[in-house]
C-alpha cells in the first residue's frame, strides 16, 4: 500500500530544505546542528544528503558516526556518501602543520586551535585504506575510498592509485584519475595526458578535471580544443574551468572570448568568468612564487558521486 500523500510531502519538503541548505553553504553560516539532527533519519535519501552537507563541517566528533555509516548502513548510497565525506578529513589532515616548525610561536595554542588532530587524520586514512583493500567491499566502496585518499601524501597511496589505474573496471580507473588530480603530484602528469583524448568519455572527463587540478600546462592545447568544440556540455564546461588553471596566454584569450560571446548560453559564460578569476589568481600566485591551491577547498567538484 502506498504512503499517504501528506507523508510523501513531508519527506519531499525535508529533502528540498536540505538541498537548499547545501547549495547555500558559504563558509559563513553554521548548519552543522541541522545536518547532525538528521544523520540517523529513517529515510536513506535524507541520510545521504546530510552527509553531503557535513562535508563543510569537518568536526572530529563526526568521524565515528561516519565510519559507522560507511561500514554498516543498510543503504549502499549512504555507505558510499559516508566514504566520500571522510575525504574532507584527509584533506584537513594534509593541510595541517603537524611537522611544521613554528619556531618560538610553536607554544601558542591558537596556532593549532582549528587543526584536525593528527591521530584523527591517521585513523581516517587507516580506515579508508582498509575499505580500499577489502575484497568483500563493493567496487564503489573501494573506489570512493581511493578518491577520498587522493588528498593523502602517505607513501602507500601512490601504489594504491597505480593499481587502481591498471584496473580492468572503467569506474575504478576513472576514480584513479580523479584521485590523481586531488594528489597535486607531478608523477601523475603522464597518466592524465594519456587519457585527455581517451575514447572513453568517463576517462576523458576525469582526465580533463585532473589536468585542471594539477595545473598541467602541457594539457593546454587539448583543453582549448575541448573548450571550443566539445559537443558534451559537461565536458566542455570542465575544460573551460581547467583552462583557468593554465599559464599560457592562449588559455586566457579563449576564456575572455567565451565570457564575452553573446551567442554563448549564460551557464557557459559564467563558467568562463569563474575560470578567468582562477586564471588571474593563478598568475598572481606565480608572480609571488607561491604554490597553487584550490580556493574552494570542498565545493569545486570534491563531493562528487558518480
Amino acid at each position: 500500500m502506498s504512503a499517504p500523500q501528506d507523508e510523501w510531502s513531508e519527506e519531499e519538503e525535508k529533502d528540498s530544505t536540505l538541498e537548499s541548505l547545501i547549495e547555500s553553504e558559504d563558509g559563513l553560516s553554521d548548519n552543522q546542528a541541522i545536518y547532525q539532527k538528521h544523520l540517523s533519519d529513517p529515510d536513506p535519501e535524507v541520510r545521504a544528503l546530510v552527509i553531503e552537507g557535513l562535508w563543510h563541517y569537518p568536526d572530529p566528533v563526526l568521524i565515528d558516526p561516519l565510519m559507522e555509516l560507511a561500514r554498516h548502513d543498510p543503504d549502499p548510497r549512504v555507505r558510499n556518501r559516508a566514504i566520500v565525506g571522510m575525504g574532507r578529513y584527509v584533506y584537513e589532515g594534509e593541510m595541517a602543520g603537524y611537522d611544521y616548525d613554528w619556531g618560538e610561536m610553536g607554544d601558542i595554542d591558537m596556532m593549532y586551535e582549528d587543526e584536525l588532530p593528527e591521530a584523527d587524520y591517521q585513523r581516517v586514512v587507516a580506515f579508508l585504506l582498509d575499505i580500499a583493500r577489502d575484497p568483500s567491499a563493493s567496487l564503489d566502496e573501494q573506489r570512493f575510498s581511493i578518491e577520498a585518499l587522493g588528498f593523502s601524501s602517505e607513501p602507500e597511496i601512490a601504489d594504491l592509485l597505480e593499481r587502481a589505474y591498471q584496473s580492468p573496471h572503467l569506474d575504478m580507473k576513472a576514480s584513479a584519475l580523479f584521485a590523481m588530480g586531488r594528489s597535486g603530484k607531478t608523477r601523475w602528469d603522464s597518466y592524465v595526458l594519456a587519457e585527455i583524448d581517451s575514447p572513453e568519455p568517463q576517462l576523458q572527463y576525469e582526465a580533463v578535471r585532473a589536468a585542471g587540478a594539477l595545473f598541467l600546462d602541457e594539457a593546454t592545447h587539448s583543453l582549448i580544443r575541448l573548450a571550443s568544440y566539445a559537443t558534451d556540455p559537461d565536458l566542455r564546461h570542465e575544460a573551460i574551468w581547467a583552462l583557468g588553471h593554465m599559464t599560457p596566454l592562449d588559455a586566457w584569450q579563449l576564456l575572455e572570448d567565451i565570457a564575452q560571446d553573446p551567442t554563448e548560453d549564460d551557464e557557459t559564460r559564467q563558467v568562463a568568468e569563474v575560470a578567468l578569476e582562477e586564471y588571474y589568481l593563478h598568475q598572481q600566485m606565480a608572480e609571488a612564487e607561491l604554490e597553487p591551491f584550490d580556493e574552494d577547498e570542498g565545493g569545486n567538484g570534491y563531493f562528487i558521486e558518480r
